[in-house]
C-alpha cells in the first residue's frame, strides 16, 4: 500500500446494529479497501479527484485551462464552441487544442488564493481577492478607482493573516473569523447562524416626541 493511511472505520454514533453482523460487515469492508487492488484515491476522509483523472476528470483538456468541462466532451463550455466552429473550418483536433488559449476557472467553489494575502482564499473569479480587500476594492478608498487601476491598487495593499482551513471539515480555506469557507459560510447563513447569540433587535425611537402633561 506504500505510504498511503488506511483510516479505520468504526459505526457511526447512536447506531444498534452493534452485533457481531454488524462489526463483521465492517471487518469485510474495511479489508476490502486496504486490498492491493482497491484505489488509494478512495482510502481517506476527504476524497479529491485530480483535474485530469483518467476516469473521473472534470477539467477542460485544454493545456492550462481552469474550466470545468461538459459532460459529453473532454472541453470547456466555450472551447466546446470554438472547437465547432473550429471543425467546420478543416481544422483538426490537435491543432486547435495547440492553438487553443486557456481560461481561468469562471465559475466553481474554489477561486485559488487572494492576489493579496496567500493564506486567504479569493471570493471573486475576476479579481482574485479575499472577501476585505474586494470589499476595499468595491465600496472602500477604492471604490472611485477605472478597473485600469487595479494591479497599480493592490500593490499598495498589504496582505492580512489567514485563518486556517475551513472548519466543517472541508479542505478549503476559511474566509472569516467564524472559521468557515465561503461555500459553508453561505449554508450556515442559509441555516440561519445555527449556535450564534440572538441579536437584538432595538425599535426605532418615535418621531414625535410625546409631551409632559
Amino acid at each position: 500500500m506504500g505510504d498511503t493511511a488506511v483510516i479505520p472505520l468504526t459505526l457511526l454514533p447512536g447506531r444498534t446494529d452493534t452485533t457481531r453482523i454488524g462489526r463483521d460487515r465492517l471487518e469485510l469492508l474495511t479489508a476490502l479497501i486496504e486490498a492491493p487492488a482497491f484505489d488509494p484515491l478512495f482510502r481517506d476522509t476527504l476524497i479529491f479527484i485530480p483535474p485530469q483523472h483518467p476516469v473521473y476528470a472534470w477539467q477542460c483538456a485544454v493545456d492550462g485551462c481552469k474550466r470545468i468541462r461538459r459532460i459529453s466532451h473532454n472541453l470547456c463550455n466555450t472551447h466546446n464552441l470554438e472547437w465547432e466552429q473550429a471543425e467546420q473550418t478543416g481544422q483538426t483536433k490537435r491543432a486547435f487544442m495547440d492553438a487553443a488559449t486557456a481560461l481561468p476557472a469562471a465559475r466553481g467553489v474554489d477561486y485559488g488564493r487572494c492576489l493579496i494575502c496567500p493564506d486567504r482564499p479569493a471570493i471573486s473569479p475576476t479579481t482574485r481577492l479575499c472577501q476585505q480587500h474586494q470589499t476595499r476594492w468595491q465600496y472602500g478608498e477604492a471604490a472611485d478607482m477605472d478597473r485600469d487601476q487595479f494591479e497599480q491598487w493592490a500593490r499598495t495593499q498589504h496582505p492580512l493573516p489567514g485563518y486556517g482551513l475551513c472548519q466543517a471539515r472541508c479542505p478549503f480555506l476559511a474566509c472569516t473569523s467564524l472559521g468557515l469557507c465561503l461555500q459553508h459560510l453561505n449554508r450556515y447563513k442559509i441555516d440561519n447562524r445555527p449556535g450564534q447569540p440572538g441579536r437584538r433587535t432595538y425599535a426605532a425611537p418615535s418621531r414625535t416626541a410625546s409631551r409632559s402633561q
